[in-house]
């Protein structure tokens, strides 16, 4: 048996755990042709090792296991802190940052880059929907994950985040471990 550091194949759960991000989302960059796979009989993906590293070099992941870095943007004052203070209990040394509406969301984003937004749909002023696009169409701030929520929005809204660039839309109540799950963070 060749000791799992040695195989040049990964699955999509070592990829995902690698690259920080969920195997959904490993899914998705398949399906989209950016990440190259093999199929088993069994129809389980597998990654070359290194398909994985020449992504990590070509996108700049200088170091994917990094601690990383999210924004959240809700208008709930209460609900945004208990987010973070949740995120930063279950997962130490995250860098968590928060705006209570679309246009600090926006600066924020600008500023510090996150690697993944949190983003409530529906806010006052600018709303997610629209947060969203600005932040997709700027380079400096398209790479973020955005992660979408609401407790309000009909399918249609939701489907336009998602459309816009947001990664999923999830209904409130949030649960940390549903967050963690999504994201792909472990704690």
């Amino acid at each position: 048996m060749t000791p799992p550091d040695l195989n040049p194949y990964l699955t999509a759960k070592d990829v995902a755990k690698q690259l920080m991000v969920s195997t959904n989302t490993i899914r998705l960059w398949t399906e989209k042709g950016l990440l190259p796979c093999e199929t088993t009989l069994g129809g389980h993906r597998r990654f070359l090792r290194s398909d994985v590293e020449k992504i990590v070099q070509t996108q700049g992941i200088a170091n994917a296991k990094k601690t990383p870095s999210i924004l959240i943007i809700e208008d709930e004052v209460d609900l945004a802190n208990t987010i973070a203070e949740g995120l930063q209990e279950a997962v130490p040394g995250l860098a968590v940052l928060v705006a209570n509406d679309g246009f600090t969301g926006g600066l924020k984003a600008s500023l510090h880059k996150p690697d993944y937004v949190l983003l409530d749909l529906m806010m006052p002023g600018i709303n997610g929907i629209e947060v969203c696009r600005q932040l997709k169409q700027e380079a400096h701030t398209r790479h973020a994950r955005v992660i979408a929520f609401t407790g309000h929005a009909t399918d249609a809204q939701m489907q336009a985040v998602i459309a816009e660039g947001a990664e999923v839309c999830l209904i409130k109540p949030l649960r940390i471990a549903q967050l963690l799950q999504v994201i792909g963070i472990s704690n």
